[in-house]
């Protein structure tokens, strides 16, 4: 499948998931066509039409060769290890890994943890680079995706430092796995005897992993890790992809559905409900309802209406 065909498939089932976890009934949708991303849907005994929308750089990664080649390559080691229900998440800013079969080992390994339906994670070793800068004082400044814990490492470091993360693009969910992340970074650190000296060590960066009823072929959704990710740019992409909804959708009949699908190290870290207020209102009007999918999973940037609920 082509990446918009994909998507559409993407944000049916997920849609599909989450109205059937709030009690509407008869929820189902018709196979999306290539390069479309809007396909019929059911649910309550009444038809509609589901949209999907992407607040990611979408046509720059139709244009970005290498990526898109990695991914295909991905999705296609993944068919053959039998992951083919799974839909894989790419941290903003992470790059495809080079190695496609033993990533694809890793994550058909983790999905097959999980039940039909269920999000888990798939955990990669990556370097991590700590540098002593001098003997006084115990703090570490922190580059990449540990920045946010750096105060955890103040007073427990025995001099100053730098730790450079930045490949580490998403942490687990488990907040004792990241204790036990900056435990181990603080250990190495305290074992630098002299100033300026580097030293490099594994971390771990953890992806999504989720398997869908539905999904016949494995979905890798990323973006080119050069892909600008902030507020003014989402805000961009939701004005462009509820217009191009609502060019696609036309006339046609039923209840609508916009599911924005956007990339985001985890839920609480999505940049599209703040956009969302800068927005204007009557690009909203006429919605029954707008699913936001990140990550793995959802929520309601507007609640349904009836026939959905």
């Amino acid at each position: 499948m082509d990446p918009r065909q994909q998507l559409t498939l993407l944000a049916a089932t997920m849609t599909r998931d989450a109205l059937i976890a709030n009690g509407v009934s008869d929820v189902r949708f018709e196979p999306p066509t290539p390069s479309s991303l809007t396909t019929m849907f059911r649910a309550n005994d009444a038809d509609g039409v589901i949209a999907a929308c992407p607040l990611y750089d979408l046509l720059a990664l139709q244009f970005d060769g290498a990526t898109l080649a990695r991914k295909v390559e991905l999705e296609e080691r993944l068919h053959a290890y039998g992951a083919r229900d799974v839909a894989l998440w790419i941290p903003p800013g992470a790059p495809l890994p080079e190695d496609a079969d033993h990533a694809a080992g890793l994550v058909a390994d983790a999905a097959r943890e999980l039940d039909v339906g269920a999000k888990g994670e798939v955990t990669f070793k990556v370097d991590v680079a700590v540098r002593k800068t001098g003997s006084e004082g115990s703090y570490m400044s922190v580059l990449g995706g540990l920045s946010q814990q750096w105060a955890r490492f103040t007073n427990q470091v025995m001099g100053e430092y730098q730790l450079d993360s930045s490949n580490i693009h998403r942490l687990p969910e488990d907040e004792h796995q990241i204790t036990q992340m900056v435990d181990f970074l603080v250990l190495v650190a305290n074992g630098i005897r002299k100033d300026g000296v580097v030293t490099t060590v594994k971390g771990e960066d953890t992806w999504r992993v989720q398997r869908l009823d539905g999904v016949e072929e494995p979905i890798v959704i990323c973006a080119p890790p050069t892909s600008v990710a902030d507020g003014r740019t989402v805000r961009r992409l939701m004005r462009r992809s509820l217009r191009e909804a609502e060019e696609a959708i036309g006339g046609a009949s039923g209840f609508r559905i916009a599911a924005m699908i956007t990339l985001a190290n985890s839920l609480d870290r999505e940049l599209v409900t703040t956009a969302l207020r800068g927005i204007d209102p009557t690009l909203l009007a006429g919605w029954d309802y707008m699913p936001l999918l990140v990550d793995g999973q959802s929520r309601s940037l507007l609640e349904p209406a009836p026939p959905l609920i």
